[in-house]
């Protein structure tokens, strides 16, 4: 994999999970994310989809390297509720 980006470190970043709209989705998101990108300061928004069924989390924060972002996609990408990401 190569680790050309166009992304000048650090840079402000929003990452998105989107999944079935549950009680706990916010919450599982949350923990799995912050883990990566502490002890800096994170936005946690949710918007859910028009007929109720999907939620859509994202959270933003200064990422400091491309590291940081694959290991943050990696572990979304492991979890069975997430359903995209962006």
């Amino acid at each position: 994999m190569t680790t050309d980006t166009l992304i000048e470190f650090p840079a402000p970043i929003a990452v998105k999970a989107m999944g079935l709209d549950a009680d706990d989705f916010e919450t599982l998101i949350t923990e799995l994310v912050v883990p990566h990108i502490k002890p800096h300061p994170v936005t946690v928004t949710t918007l859910p989809s028009s007929g109720g069924k999907y939620l859509s989390v994202s959270i933003r924060f200064t990422a400091l390297s491309l590291e940081q972002l694959h290991a943050v996609y990696a572990v979304l990408k492991e979890e069975s509720r997430v359903l995209y990401t962006l």
